[in-house]
């Protein structure tokens, strides 16, 4: 059996403020004001063989689809690694420049090509310092307590953190990844920043990068906002998670180096949205929004708002007249090895109760918990992924959201169809 080898980078990507849109709340009219934080692309390289992996942690809010093509084009070309076994994971901060999220917000197209050509350079960094690695993998006893699920006052709420130190065979750390399950939307000041993750920021550098990725936390919510200001609470939900962290690395004892093949599977997916047919009932929707948006004030928020309603249903309607196929596809993409460790990554929002069957699943393959990583906001972010089981409530994360990314909204078979994709690959794998 070969021995892999790993190698990490940390890159700093805060942009220039030049008119930035920021992405993630609906009720910014404007652009960015001020930096409060770096923003930073951190990349954990696994060379397997003559095979280059490359895993990024972004501190962006996601990508749409068209983004993701321009940046993971970027770094393929400077790395030579093809997109199939490039894996970018975003930690959904709502202080970074618009990326296609909140649909028709300008966006940055050079900015983002920069980031790409950022991230290909720190990924060849990463490729250059790769080197065998033992890797512990935990739970930590430690909890993030500053947060709840937004879901009706759903109780259900992954509150772990995971951690993995790889340590070379000096025994150095050179890099650590971690998980847990929040939303990263304290920051609503218009400025740039990577919020409560700007914590694990202070951690990281180029020479001992800490990658972070985001888990089941598209319905968990922090405690207390209101009660806090923002940069009280940011550096009290960010050192919930950076302090136990850093105790762990420092404390984690060197091992054997993990061997084997790395095993990836990527796969564009066709999954199934809900077709919306009734031309009828939305026409009628679109003039009552059209008349709620000319009788409200120009330039005022309450306008924007409804604009943001009229545009998704005109939209719905043009598929719906044009006989458009309402399912998306997706880039659904696994990195294993052995029972050692499974990625799996998620390109939607994904909620606590899909996260749970995800992780499952693996411990059925006989994955122990924490060596398992779901990771949501990966690759492109296409909307929610709303459980079956959320479906008889609605609202914003079954509904409501996929009108601010203009997408059509999930259906029943949506959640199914990833899951059985991850299945399928498990089954494959490990059966």
């Amino acid at each position: 059996m070969s021995q892999l080898r790993f190698g990490f980078a940390d890159e700093i990507i805060t942009p220039v403020l030049n008119g930035h849109f920021l992405d993630g709340y609906g009720f910014r009219l404007g652009p960015a004001e001020f930096i409060r934080d770096d923003i930073h692309a951190k990349v954990c390289a696994i060379v397997s063989g003559d095979s280059i992996s490359l895993l990024f942690s972004m501190d962006l809010i996601g990508m749409g689809p068209r983004l993701y093509r321009l940046v993971t084009s970027q770094i393929s070309h400077l790395t030579g690694v093809p997109r199939e076994r490039i894996a970018l994971c975003f930690i959904h901060t709502h202080a970074a420049p618009a990326a296609g999220i909140l649909d028709e917000l300008p966006i940055d197209y050079d900015y983002f090509a920069h980031v790409g050509e950022l991230c290909g350079q720190a990924a060849l960094r990463a490729i250059e310092r790769a080197c065998p690695c033992s890797v512990s993998f935990s739970i930590l006893p430690e909890q993030i307590t500053q947060s709840y699920n937004r879901r009706n006052g759903r109780d259900v709420i992954d509150r772990s953190i995971r951690a993995a130190a790889f340590h070379d065979e000096n025994g150095q750390l050179r890099g650590v990844i971690c998980s847990a399950s929040c939303h990263a939307v304290v920051c609503t000041k218009m400025c740039v920043s990577a919020d409560w993750l700007s914590e694990l920021n202070k951690l990281s550098s180029d020479a001992l990068p800490y990658l972070y990725v985001q888990n089941r936390g598209a319905d968990v919510d922090p405690l207390d906002m209101a009660s806090h200001t923002v940069d009280d609470l940011i550096e009290k939900l960010g050192k919930q998670l950076s302090e136990p962290v850093e105790r762990f690395a420092k404390a984690a004892v060197p091992g054997t180096p993990l061997q084997g093949t790395l095993i990836t599977r990527y796969e564009n997916v066709t999954v199934p949205m809900m077709a919306m047919t009734d031309t009828d009932t939305m026409k009628a929707t679109i003039r009552a929004e059209e008349k709620k948006y000319f009788a409200s004030p120009a330039g005022s928020l309450e306008r924007h708002m409804v604009f943001r309603e009229l545009q998704f249903w005109r939209h719905m309607l043009e598929m719906a007249e044009n006989g458009e196929n309402f399912d998306i596809k997706v880039p659904l993409q696994l990195f294993c090895l052995n029972h050692d460790f499974v990625f799996a990554f998620v390109p939607f929002e994904m909620l606590t109760l899909t996260g749970n069957k995800l992780e499952e699943l693996f411990v059925s393959k006989g994955f122990a918990p924490e060596n398992i990583y779901t990771c949501g906001y990966s690759n492109s972010t296409n909307g929610y992924l709303a459980p079956i089981e959320e479906f008889e409530f609605g609202g914003y994360e079954v509904a409501g959201a996929s009108h601010w990314y203009n997408i059509p909204q999930n259906s029943t078979g949506t959640e199914r169809a990833v899951l059985e994709w991850f299945t399928k690959q498990a089954d494959m794998i490990y059966n």
